[in-house]
């Protein structure tokens, strides 16, 4: 018996002092939740500039479809709209109907300062398929806003013009965004003739690895034709 006292004399301390931790572990902090960012109301404005929004791209939609002449003049209003969304739509519409009468309009939205009405005279100038857009084109490839310059280089490369590549060769030198610098080189190769070529065949050195590859792809194709 004496013995066995001994023994739960030694253990009982051992099984005290491990309640005693188990009592003292600190407890998990609950997660907080994340706050969430509240929802902004949608106000009666917002819901009437939404309606005129697509009311008016419903019109532009309805005039590009109908038959007949008269589109260009039909949409020209809507150069004017107070949504520049609808300016850019309207713009780009232009260029579809190859009305040569969209030529002039285009040329002067294309120098905007809105972002959205210059980008669509530049997507309506490609479409128009007229090369008297080559010149607003080359200007727009000039831009200090990158998107204009990379969807000018797009157009000019759709229209194929040798009087683009001059402009183009430079774009694709020393543009300071790569995406403008690798739509150059596409609109170079699709253009094609011995300047192109050759403009192709400097960027095969170019230390950017993309630029380089697209160049030699450019210059290998360019040599094909």
């Amino acid at each position: 018996m004496s013995k066995l006292y001994l023994i739960l004399l030694l253990l009982l301390p051992v099984g005290a002092f491990a309640a005693e931790k188990k009592q003292q572990a600190p407890a998990v902090p609950a997660k907080k939740q994340q706050a969430q960012a509240p929802v902004k109301n949608i106000t009666k404005t917002d819901e009437v500039l939404l309606r005129e929004h697509r009311a008016r791209l419903a019109e532009i939609s309805n005039i590009e479809k109908a038959p007949g002449p008269g589109k260009a003049a039909a949409l020209k209003p809507m150069l004017s709209d107070k949504n520049p969304l609808v300016r850019g739509e309207a713009a780009e519409a232009m260029g579809k109907t190859k009305d040569p009468a969209a030529l002039g309009e285009l040329s002067t939205a294309v120098k905007s300062e809105d972002e959205h009405t210059r980008w669509g005279a530049v997507r309506g100038l490609a479409d128009l398929g007229d090369n008297r857009a080559v010149p607003p084109l080359i200007t727009a490839l000039g831009h200090p806003e990158e998107n204009t310059r990379w969807k000018a280089a797009q157009a000019l490369g759709e229209l194929k013009d040798v009087r683009a590549v001059d402009a183009l060769a430079a774009a694709a030198r020393s543009d300071k965004n790569k995406n403008v610098r690798l739509a150059a080189i596409e609109a170079l190769m699709k253009i094609g003739g011995p300047k192109a070529a050759a403009a192709a065949e400097g960027l095969k050195s170019d230390p950017d690895p993309e630029i380089k590859a697209w160049a030699g792809a450019a210059a290998e194709k360019l040599k094909q034709k």
